[in-house]
């Protein structure tokens, strides 16, 4: 079952890549994206960011997203995963109902990062919840995959097995680009 994974992750990375690549073409004659200095990855466009924005004006204040470490390993991205996810769905709770007056995001399992060669695939389950003045209440899970590298976020959310962020399927978000905000 390993073996498969991995091949899976290795086909994910290609497209992940290719999906990169496209967000910045690097020229007209079809030449391969600009890469950082020193480094493989492409770059990508901050003007591609599809994420809930940070809350304000609510009862509850939003959350900021947390930066990207500057290096990548198992545990700089467990934490990393972890904030951002609760921020993503704090904020996305605070964006669509009104009158938001308790959030709760508890992360069910636990990111574990497996490392692809150009970055890292980690999933975990999530159980989001909240109430408003009004009495309302709801509470959802859900499964939120990512695939993070030097240069992009990309974060995909599936409802049975965890899944690999394809950047083409219009489901996946390309989430934050480099270490910025």
């Amino acid at each position: 079952m390993r073996t498969e994974r991995r091949t899976v992750i290795a086909a994910s990375i290609g497209l992940l890549m290719a999906g990169c690549a496209g967000l910045n073409d690097g020229g007209s004659d079809g030449d391969a994206p600009p890469t950082d200095p020193g480094t493989d990855t492409p770059q990508c466009d901050p003007d591609d960011v599809a994420r809930p924005p940070v809350a304000t004006g609510t009862n509850i204040e939003g959350r900021e997203y947390p930066r990207k470490p500057e290096t990548l390993t198992e545990p700089s991205i467990m934490e990393y995963l972890d904030d951002f996810e609760t921020s993503f769905a704090w904020n996305r709770i605070l964006q669509s109902a009104e009158g938001v007056t308790s959030v709760n995001v508890d992360n069910l399992n636990g990111f574990t990062p497996d490392e692809t060669g150009d970055g890292f695939l980690a999933s975990s389950g999530i159980r989001a919840s909240y109430s408003t003045e009004a009495g309302a209440s709801d509470e959802r899970e859900y499964i939120a995959n990512y695939f993070v590298a030097p240069g992009a976020v990309y974060r995909h959310e599936s409802t049975g097995d965890p899944t690999a962020p394809e950047p083409r399927d219009e489901e996946t978000a390309l989430v934050q680009c480099g270490t910025d905000d």
